[in-house]
C-alpha cells in the first residue's frame, strides 16, 4: 500500500509553517483546507489586494533561500538543506514529545525551525541544478518557484487565489472524489479474495510483492540504488506517457499501464526511508513486514483485524 496518504497531513501542516505556497489553494469556506489556503494567501499577499503575484511569491522565496544559505554564500548545498529539514523533524518531534505546559514553547520553536521546504530541493535538485556544480544558486531556486507559480495560477490571471482552486474541485489530491477513487483503486489491488476489505495477510503479501519487485538483484535485501533506479524508472515512463498521451490506440494505454505501475513504484520507494529501521542503506525483508503491520494497525480504526474502504487513507493513533 502507498504512504503517500500517511504523509498528507504533516505536508499540510509543513506549508503552513514554510511560506511556500505549493499547494493548490482551496476555496473559502472549504472547510479546513479552505482556512489554510485563505491564511497561506493573506501571509504572501504583500500588497492586501487578495492574490499572490508571481513577485509576491518570489519574494517569499527569496527569503527563504536566505534561511538556507547558512554560510551566506549565495549557494545553498545538500548539507544546508538537510540540516535545515532536520532540525525541523526534530522541532516537530519536540511538539509531540512535549508535555502539555510546555507545548506553546515547543510550538514556538517549530516555527522557528520553518521554513524547511525549497523550490528545487529534494528530488528535484538535478534537475533545478542546472549548471551542474551540485549547489543552488538564488537564480536556480527562483527559476523552479516560477514553474510552481505557473503551474498553480490555474486560470492563468497572472495570480494566485482561491479561484485557482476551483476547477481541481472534487479531483486532484484534495478533492473528495480523487481521494475515494484513489481508496478504492487501492482497496481493489490488495484485496485478492475479493471480500471487499483487506487481511492483514492481504497486506503482507501486497507489501511482498513491492518488495520483490525492489530487489533486482533477488539478494533478500533492497539497497537505495535499486530504489533510485525504480523512481528513475518512474521519470522515464512519465515522459513516455506524455509523449503519446495525444495519441490513440495500443500505444497510449501501454504507456499508461507503464506508468502506473512505475507510479506504484515511485509510492512504494518512499517507504524505505521509513522502513529502515536499523537506518544502514539497505531494506531488509523483515524491515518491510514490520512496516506493514505497523500500518495495518493505523489503518484497521475498528480494531477488527480489517482495512475498509473508509479506513484507507486515514491515520489512527492506537
Amino acid at each position: 500500500m502507498a504512504r503517500k496518504d500517511l504523509l498528507l497531513g504533516a505536508v499540510a501542516a509543513s506549508l503552513l509553517l514554510s511560506g511556500i505556497a505549493a499547494p493548490a489553494f482551496a476555496a473559502k469556506g472549504e472547510g479546513r483546507h479552505g482556512e489554510r489556503g485563505a491564511a497561506m494567501i493573506e501571509r504572501l499577499d504583500a500588497d492586501k489586494d487578495g492574490k499572490v503575484s508571481l513577485d509576491e511569491f518570489k519574494t517569499n522565496i527569496s527569503a527563504t533561500f536566505k534561511t538556507f544559505d547558512a554560510d551566506g554564500n549565495g549557494q545553498v548545498t545538500k548539507d544546508e538543506i538537510k540540516a535545515r529539514r532536520d532540525a525541523f523533524k526534530d522541532a516537530r518531534k519536540a511538539v509531540r514529545d512535549a508535555a502539555d505546559a510546555d507545548k506553546a514553547t515547543a510550538r514556538e520553536a517549530l516555527q522557528a525551525a520553518a521554513p524547511f521546504m525549497l523550490p528545487g530541493a529534494g528530488r528535484m535538485f538535478d534537475r533545478a541544478d542546472t549548471d551542474k556544480n551540485g549547489t543552488l544558486s538564488e537564480a536556480e531556486v527562483l527559476a523552479s518557484a516560477e514553474k510552481i507559480f505557473e503551474r498553480r495560477d490555474t486560470n492563468k490571471d497572472g495570480a494566485i487565489d482561491t479561484a485557482d482552486a476551483r476547477p481541481m474541485k472534487g479531483k486532484g489530491h484534495h478533492g473528495k472524489g480523487g481521494g475515494e477513487e484513489r481508496a478504492e483503486r487501492m482497496l481493489k489491488r490488495l484485496d485478492t479474495n475479493n471480500d471487499g476489505k483487506v487481511s492483514q495477510d492481504e497486506m503482507l503479501a501486497g507489501a511482498t510483492q513491492t518488495f520483490e519487485r525492489f530487489d533486482a538483484d533477488k539478494n533478500g535485501e533492497v539497497a537505495k540504488a535499486e530504489v533510485d533506479a525504480k523512481r528513475e524508472a518512474f521519470r522515464d515512463a512519465r515522459k513516455a506517457f506524455r509523449e503519446v498521451k495525444a495519441t490513440d490506440g495500443e500505444a497510449r494505454q501501454a504507456a499508461r499501464e507503464a506508468l502506473r505501475d512505475a507510479r506504484m513504484d515511485r509510492m512504494g520507494a518512499r517507504m524505505f526511508e521509513r522502513a529502515d529501521a536499523d537506518k544502514n542503506g539497505t531494506l531488509t525483508k523483515a524491515e518491510m513486514e514490520t512496516a506493514a503491520n505497523a500500518m495495518f494497525k493505523q489503518r484497521d480504526s475498528n480494531g477488527d483485524g480489517f482495512i475498509t474502504a473508509d479506513e484507507v487513507g486515514k491515520r489512527h493513533k492506537k
